[in-house]
């Protein structure tokens, strides 16, 4: 089986004005309860992202459906994972999460439905339908902050080792390691759906030779866009917003002891300021499901190379 994820980044626009404000609202898209949690902020920036959280999402799970934008219904898990409902992901196999941070909405999308297309009917289809089902996806978006007292937090939520490699780089990488495990950390974390419940020493990641991604010194994925080869010999800070991935080989996963899932952990970088990750994890239950043992359906996933999109509200709506 081979899934492909979709990530689409999409700047907020923080000059919303009210009439915007106003038309977005009229498009009937939201549920009533996700009005009242969209007016629940007292800011008005912060209703107005809200509000392109919200709008956005939906026209992004619609381009992997026939599911018309205002038709989605969501769940949440007990730390506040989204999820579609039982009977939407049923009919679309779709996984989703997203983040957003600063001026950036990342949605991450897992369309398991068009991995599935050859599956036969039957007890074959319900268990491969468990399977789909209990695949773990979780992505992050963060960016550096200067104000960021970075020490309290090392010795508190990193592993030893991670600690370890961060006080090896020279001091003006060091708050870059920080997010950048950061990052790696929350995106496993909501991949699994136990937020902070989960240790976040209880895992660890590491980078081949210890190096700090940059786009003018670190490798990229071979299959990554054409774009992010002419990216990579320019300087971060030259960079207009083209997001790249390092090789996946670069970035080094150690699961907490607990955890059997076999896990694909990509990371990357938007600008200078911001990075991202994901993590897809196909558990336990993907291994074995047949009861002769012969269906080992774990053994024939394959993540390959993201479909990567820089995209904006505008372009989604229209």
């Amino acid at each position: 089986m081979i899934i492909q994820p979709h990530v689409y980044f999409i700047p907020l626009n923080n000059q919303l004005s009210r009439i915007q404000f106003e038309q977005g609202l009229a498009l009937s898209w939201l549920t009533e309860d996700e009005i009242n949690k969209v007016h629940r902020y007292k800011a008005e920036q912060a209703q107005h992202n809200e509000l392109q959280v919200r709008l956005a999402l939906r026209a992004v799970l619609s381009m992997h459906s026939d599911v018309l934008p205002h038709q989605w219904l969501f769940e949440y898990g007990d730390k506040g994972k989204p999820s579609l409902s039982a009977e939407l992901f049923e009919q679309t196999g779709l996984h989703f999460n997203l983040s957003h941070s600063g001026d950036w909405l990342m949605i991450g999308v897992l369309p398991c439905a068009e991995a599935s297309s050859g599956i036969s009917s039957g007890a074959s289809e319900r268990r491969h339908y468990g399977a789909f089902k209990a695949i773990l996806f979780g992505l992050d978006i963060e960016r550096v902050r200067a104000s960021t007292n970075i020490q309290p937090i090392l010795n508190h939520y990193f592993t030893d080792n991670e600690v370890a490699d961060l006080v090896a780089l020279p001091e003006v990488l060091q708050r870059q390691r920080f997010f950048d495990l950061w990052t790696l950390k929350e995106a496993f974390i909501k991949a699994t759906g136990k937020g902070l419940a989960q240790s976040l020493s209880s895992f660890s990641f590491s980078f081949t030779d210890n190096k700090v991604f940059q786009a003018d010194c670190f490798s990229v994925s071979k299959n990554a866009p054409a774009v992010a080869f002419e990216s990579a010999v320019v300087k971060a800070a030259e960079r207009a917003p083209s997001p790249i991935l390092c090789r996946h080989d670069d970035v080094h996963f150690t699961a907490p002891v607990t955890d059997n899932s076999q896990w694909t952990c990509r990371f990357g970088r938007l600008t200078d300021s911001y990075r991202f990750s994901f993590c897809i994890g196909t558990d336990a239950v993907l291994s074995g499901s047949n009861e002769n043992g012969s269906d080992d359906l774990a053994g024939g996933v394959k993540i390959t190379e993201p479909i990567m999109v820089l995209t904006s509200l505008a372009q989604l709506l229209s």
